[in-house]
């Protein structure tokens, strides 16, 4: 009796672990996912199961969406990631993440990047679309993980980015330009403003507006340097206007 009986458990503990195999199985996985989080920003969302050490994605957008750069979030930076992107065009953004040497981000969920954009005015296409391809992830020791990746899709007609942007960033002038360039906006009514300049890798480079300004036109000259002074090297360069909480972004060329 008693045999059959430790017979009897040991079979019960064997289906438990194989059930308990088959519910891990199903659970882990790492999975990035691009989310609205805002009116003009998309998030990308990871859930993971393995440390990562290394990212390479597409951000695709369709139905008259144009993207703009890519900004890192606390989850990342807080790992150290470094990332390095190119706008290929209106609707596709290329980016690489890579962790310092032998580090890797932890297991967990949350974003790990954003993307600022806007609608085009004039397209006539009802649903938007955001998706990734080329997905690539690896550990620290360039293994190749598995990933998944989400599309997002939404219609124009409940955006709330209809509503009329209560400030103007103009281009830069000039631009190329060498050694300074002139930035302008417009401000259609008192608000909280930050005017920042980020590189092509996502980092920000300085801080040239970060206050409460009443309604008007405003002018800023920037002389190609960080935020210690020193000069940058040539190179495609991003200003960055955010006013209560809507954002506009524009490209910048240092030539030497």
């Amino acid at each position: 009796m008693f045999g059959r009986s430790r017979h009897g458990n040991r079979i019960t503990a064997a289906i438990a672990l194989v059930l308990a195999l088959q519910i891990h199985n199903v659970l882990a996985g790492n999975t990035l996912c691009p989310k609205k989080s805002s009116d003009n920003v998309i998030s990308v969302e990871l859930s993971s199961t393995d440390a990562i050490a290394g990212f390479q994605f597409s951000i695709n957008a369709r139905g008259g969406i144009k993207l703009q750069a890519y900004e890192g979030t606390e989850r990342s930076n807080a790992a150290g990631l470094g990332i390095y992107q190119y706008l290929k065009n209106d609707s596709t953004l290329n980016v690489v993440i890579l962790a310092p040497y032998r580090a890797s981000l932890p297991t967990g969920e949350g974003a790990i990047g954003k993307v600022s954009f806007t609608l085009s005015t004039i397209s006539t296409a009802d649903t938007v679309r955001v998706f990734l391809t080329g997905v690539v992830i690896c550990d620290a020791d360039a293994k190749y993980l598995e990933v998944s990746a989400a599309i997002l899709t939404w219609n124009r007609q409940d955006s709330k980015e209809v509503r009329l942007a209560t400030f103007t960033l103009e281009q830069n002038y000039p631009n190329p330009f060498n050694p300074s360039t002139t930035i302008s906006y417009k401000l259609e009514k008192p608000a909280t403003v930050r005017l920042v300049i980020y590189d092509v890798a996502g980092r920000l480079i300085n801080t040239l507006v970060g206050q409460y300004q009443n309604e008007g036109r405003y002018t800023i000259q920037w002389n190609a340097g960080d935020d210690r002074g020193s000069k940058l090297a040539s190179g495609m360069y991003f200003a960055r206007l955010q006013v209560d909480g809507q954002v506009a972004i524009k490209k910048m060329i240092l030539t030497k």
